[in-house]
């Protein structure tokens, strides 16, 4: 397929030679009929990029998904070892208070 330039610069290519007041009617036919299938190769060129453009944005869209899946794990796990270590200063808190306690006594 072209790319959208060079479809551009043909379809520019045959708006000058349209401009010519000498061209015959059969020529004149002609060049509208290109332009006409120029303008169909431009429509199409346009969507293949914007179909690329989409896969493109839907395969990072998926990468974002699955980075933010791995740093949602990661966060739990972190949250459940901050409440792991909650629970062994609790603990060893107790005990050094019971500990005190005994000394004291």
């Amino acid at each position: 397929m072209p790319t959208l330039e060079q479809v551009n610069a043909a379809m520019a290519a045959v708006d000058t030679a349209l401009q010519d007041i000498n061209i015959s009617q059969d020529m004149e036919d002609a060049l509208n009929d290109l332009s006409n299938v120029l303008q169909r190769i431009q429509n199409a060129t346009i969507a293949g990029m914007q179909q690329s453009l989409v896969n493109a944005l839907a395969a990072n869209n998926a990468d974002l998904q699955a980075l933010n899946k791995k740093i949602a794990d990661l966060s739990a796990e972190l949250d459940r070892t901050a409440a792991t270590f909650q629970s062994l200063s609790r603990t060893l808190g107790t005990v050094v208070s019971a500990v005190t306690a005994l000394i004291l006594i």
